[in-house]
């Protein structure tokens, strides 16, 4: 799989298989600006940004504030998300 940064060939999507409390959300959210109040439900689609370790991980964003920004940004494991196999 190529990274979705538009400098492969394909973005992807995945759905949560778990859910992420706020807590959880602040502490592995890698924006310097964190919202509050924000907590990944199960079912909530996230944009796939990179594939790392052989994926083992994954690099993603939720939410869009602008075309530049996202609500979060940080690493979830192939345990916590369901990879939908349509490009965006």
């Amino acid at each position: 799989m190529s990274d979705a940064a538009g400098f492969g060939e394909m973005m992807l999507r995945a759905k949560l298989v778990r859910e992420i409390d706020e807590g959880e959300c602040r502490r592995r959210n890698a924006l310097s600006e964190k919202g509050k109040g924000l907590a990944l439900r199960q079912g909530s689609v996230v944009t796939v940004l990179e594939t790392l370790d052989e994926g083992k991980a994954f690099l993603v964003e939720f939410g869009q504030r602008s075309p530049n920004s996202c609500d979060w940004l940080g690493v979830l494991y192939p345990s916590e998300i369901e990879i939908m196999r349509s490009p965006l």
